[in-house]
């Protein structure tokens, strides 16, 4: 399986895909690759079973979709911290 290589820095955000290349292979995550997509899916999947109090949640660049940031929610704002960090 091939992957798309993005060549063209984007107008927008002015990312430079060819900027993050390692070993060969391209380290963005992009919304438009399944892989990708799967791989932010999971990870949040793992952030919530680790955190059971948060929601995390990928965000993508709306220009080209590169993956932007993971957005981290507490789902119950109101029951603080663990009593060991207090």
């Amino acid at each position: 399986m091939s992957l798309k290589r993005y060549t063209t820095k984007c107008e927008e955000c002015k990312h430079d895909p060819n900027e993050h290349f390692f070993e060969g292979t391209d380290s963005n995550l992009y919304k438009t690759r399944k892989n990708d997509v799967k791989l932010a899916k999971e990870y949040c999947t793992e952030q919530s079973i680790l955190h059971t109090n948060h929601k995390t949640k990928p965000i993508w660049k709306k220009c080209c979709g590169l993956l932007d940031y993971y957005q981290v929610t507490l789902k119950d704002p109101k029951a603080g911290f663990p009593s060991y960090l207090k």
